[in-house]
């Protein structure tokens, strides 16, 4: 048991990278000229996770606090993401970074992108090993969320 969850976790680490590395080669480039891959990432958390403080992202983007700095500055040149009020905190000076409607449509776009680039590649996928591999990843999320997976 212990080598096949070692194997799978190997093979989980390296469908993240080569599938990352084939997305941004293939999505077109257009898509891709105003905004890095550091920044996408960001927006992605902050579509999971919803308004976040600088601390939180830079932890999850295992980055130091000035790396997060300069990736929210950009983006909030481009009016992708603002600052917020944190509404659980009395402290005025507790700032949240939101992604904003804009931020949100580039998101959308890029993720568009990105599903047409996997779909090359998954084409000849079978229904069967579609489920298949909803079904783990579903449980996976679940888990790491703290859930059951069941």
């Amino acid at each position: 048991m212990e080598q096949k969850l070692s194997q799978a976790i190997a093979l989980f680490c390296e469908v993240l990278f080569e599938g990352s590395e084939f997305v941004h080669r293939e999505i077109n480039q257009d898509v891709m000229k105003h905004i890095s891959r550091e920044q996408l990432d960001l927006l992605t958390i902050l579509t999971i996770k919803g308004p976040s403080s600088p601390s939180s992202l830079a932890l999850i983007q295992n980055v130091h606090k000035s790396a997060i700095s300069n990736r929210v500055k950009k983006l909030i040149e481009k009016g992708l993401v603002e600052w917020t009020d944190s509404p659980n905190n009395s402290d005025k000076r507790s700032k949240l970074i939101e992604i904003t409607e804009k931020g949100k449509a580039t998101k959308e776009n890029l993720d568009k992108a990105i599903y047409n680039a996997v779909k090359k590649v998954m084409d000849d996928t079978d229904e069967e090993h579609l489920d298949s591999f909803i079904e783990i990843f579903t449980m996976l999320k679940d888990k790491f969320k703290g859930g059951t997976g069941e």
